[in-house]
């Protein structure tokens, strides 16, 4: 099923249940999201892993994995994907976190306090905003290092962008005096890197060792090539001896 489907059906259920809380909430929450779909549509329609993986590594507890894929096995575009999955987590988290007092709102009538309470609490939220930049720029920065010719380009693009993630997080924390766990942050960044080395094991495993490097040219251009071998395991050969063959030959010459 293509990812366009599955983002669909996805959105309309939730939209469902927001309408079940405030119907004023849900028309609002809807036209958000056919904004983000179309956009979505329009940029990525290829990469919409991202809209669903964001909140899941949110729910997980290891977000911070999420710019280090994108930059890893994606372009920069992914950061349209990226980004929308990461307001879908927070619209969900702060309308969680509100749902019995826009439930009571909604009960006494007074939709447009219902309306303004929740757009202040996802328009003026901090954390939202740092954790769009920080992802952001790490997966640039990911992305551009691992586009890199220098050896270990993989290696190095996991380590700087978890370190860059993790020092942006917590600088705009301090900055913008949001709420997060220092412990966290940090444990979330190395476990995060840990993860980008066990991916780039099983998607881009080379041997460095093996590097070759040659030129030619043409009548406009030189060009000068480095080739890189990919680790390849070769199944060892086996000798098969047949015993019962030698055991016939010896019972027919008796």
């Amino acid at each position: 099923m293509p990812w366009t489907i599955i983002i669909t059906a996805l959105t309309a259920i939730m939209c469902i249940n927001i309408f079940t809380l405030s119907i004023e909430l849900g028309a609002l929450v809807v036209i958000i999201l056919l904004i983000m779909l179309l956009l979505y549509f329009r940029f990525t329609p290829t990469q919409g892993i991202f809209v669903l993986f964001v909140p899941m590594a949110f729910f997980m507890k290891i977000p911070y994995i999420v710019p280090i894929i994108a930059g890893l096995i994606c372009t920069p575009v992914s950061i349209v994907s990226v980004t929308f999955g990461t307001i879908v987590y927070y619209m969900i988290a702060v309308i969680g976190k509100n749902a019995d007092a826009i439930q009571n709102v909604a009960s006494e009538g007074t939709n447009a306090a219902n309306l303004n309470t929740v757009l202040k609490m996802i328009s003026v939220n901090n954390q939202l905003f740092l954790v769009i930049a920080a992802f952001i720029i790490t997966t640039l920065v990911v992305y551009f290092i691992r586009r890199s010719s220098v050896n270990n380009a993989w290696i190095i693009a996991i380590i700087v962008g978890g370190v860059v993630d993790c020092v942006i997080i917590l600088v705009g924390a301090l900055t913008l005096n949001t709420e997060y766990s220092i412990i966290e942050v940090i444990l979330g960044s190395v476990g995060s890197i840990l993860l980008g080395c066990i991916i780039q094991f099983f998607v881009f495993s080379v041997d460095y060792s093996r590097t070759e490097h040659t030129q030619f040219e043409d009548d406009e251009y030189y060009y000068y090539v480095k080739a890189v071998p990919k680790i390849n395991v070769v199944a060892p050969e086996m000798n098969v001896k047949r015993i019962n063959a030698q055991r016939k030959k010896k019972k027919n010459w008796k």
